[in-house]
């Protein structure tokens, strides 16, 4: 059923702070072929990192920007995940860490992000995370924290489903995953599926993400798709 757009929608989504921080307990794990940085390579600046994720421009029209807030939670929220998976957090090898503004249209949102390291061993770690048989669990769990934590009262959760798949969906090759995820809602009457998605990008030295947010569908397959890829081709070349 149609949602009339509660306030609670609009502070639900996947976001960022789900991957960053988080990464594999065991170095061994971490898949060779993922060593993209050359050894003199330096860590992108702010700047740069601000070139990499979503512009204005990137967007189809009719999108509008609203700036950036930062989670008071997403410390919070990287632990949760660090000892859902059983991973290490990487935030001590993070140089910088840019957001795009978070882009509207009607309930639909869709934001991004991009982080630098020192070393690509972080990066590495974060992608080995994604091999866990646990992440799409882990991923689940707290998608579902997140929303119920800013339900009104007498709202419930009624299902819940996530799942990260591996592999560049079409994109660029340096998408080294994919998450989709639906929360059913039930709250006076009504039933609200809230939709998202996030893609996993790397580059040399650096992470990125594009997460999206819907009510009763998901962003549109091929806005999203599009979307990635400028990211992600910005971010292949540091």
């Amino acid at each position: 059923m149609r949602s009339r757009n509660p306030a609670w929608i609009c502070a639900t989504g996947l976001g960022v702070a789900l991957l960053a921080g988080c990464g594999s307990s065991s170095p061994a794990a971490q898949p060779a072929a993922l060593d993209i940085a050359a050894p003199s390579a330096s860590p992108a600046s702010l700047p740069q990192l601000r070139n990499i994720v979503l512009r204005a421009e990137d967007l189809p029209l009719g999108w509008a920007g609203e700036p950036y807030k930062a989670d008071p939670n997403a410390s919070a929220i990287s632990a949760s995940m660090v000892k859902c998976v059983g991973s290490r957090n990487t935030d001590s090898g993070k140089v910088s860490e840019a957001h795009s503004a978070t882009f509207t249209l009607n309930n639909a949102r869709i934001s991004s992000s991009a982080a630098s390291y020192r070393s690509q061993k972080d990066p590495d770690a974060d992608v080995a995370m994604l091999h866990s048989p646990k992440v799409s669990s882990c991923f689940q769990r707290q998608l579902t924290k997140q929303i119920a934590t800013a339900l009104p009262a007498g709202a419930t959760i009624e299902s819940a489903s996530m799942h990260i798949a591996l592999g560049s969906a079409g994109s660029p090759s340096n998408v080294v995953a994919v998450g989709t995820g639906t929360v059913t809602v039930a709250a006076n009457g009504q039933r609200t599926a809230l939709h998202v998605s996030t893609a996993f990008i790397t580059g040399p030295l650096i992470e990125a993400e594009v997460d999206s947010f819907n009510v009763g569908k998901p962003v549109p397959a091929s806005v999203v798709k599009s979307l990635v890829a400028f990211v992600a081709t910005r971010a292949s070349a540091g």
